[in-house]
């Protein structure tokens, strides 16, 4: 008996996101004069990058120090950015001063699942113990990670710490794991000799 598993879909069920197809593509899209005009187009499933307007995306993300990265297939990839803002009540006064400090780190999270690899055009029944293991490896180390992905590098985000991970379960499932990483963006200072 075969069973064809969509990873893509597994997510986006597992982290409680909604439906992968929310849209509708139309069957033969008309050429427009106005490239801004196709704004909002999904993309085909197999590109990275298929979420629209903010929502989670599904691209392929290089964790990890040359030579012992790991290749994170198709996970959900989020990106958080707050304000620094020092916030002062003033008495007799309605409402409070704001005073911008800065930008803060980027928040990143990235929650997707782990697979043995396909052969026969199936994955295979075991638990992906390799993978867990090369993930965990890079997880554990003790510094600032490179990180690439398309998101990333839209927000250039090059480098990353590692700050929460967790290994949530798939019930029903003994061949997948599912992972969930927090991340802070880390920028190296530049020091002027």
């Amino acid at each position: 008996m075969q069973y064809n598993i969509n990873l893509k879909a597994l997510a986006v069920e597992a982290f409680g996101y909604a439906p992968l197809m929310r849209y509708q593509v139309p069957p033969k899209p008309e050429p427009a004069a106005d490239p801004y005009s196709a704004f909002g187009t999904p993309l085909a499933p197999n590109k990275d990058g298929t979420g629209l307007l903010g929502l989670p995306m599904f691209q392929r993300v290089l964790l990890g120090p040359v030579g012992g990265e790991v290749l994170l297939q198709e996970p959900i990839v989020t990106i958080d950015r707050p304000k620094l803002i020092v916030t002062t009540e003033i008495q007799g006064r309605d409402g409070s001063v704001k005073e911008y400090i800065s930008d803060g780190d980027f928040q990143l999270t990235i929650k997707g699942i782990l697979a043995p690899p396909i052969s026969n055009g199936q994955y295979a029944r075991r638990y992906p113990e390799a993978e867990v293991q090369a993930l965990k490896r890079v997880l554990d180390l003790p510094e600032a990670l490179p990180i690439a992905c398309r998101l990333c590098g839209l927000h250039g985000i090059h480098n990353v710490v590692v700050k929460h991970r967790s290994w949530p379960p798939l019930p029903g499932f003994t061949n997948l794991q599912a992972y969930e990483i927090q991340l802070v963006s880390d920028n190296a200072p530049e020091l002027l000799i």
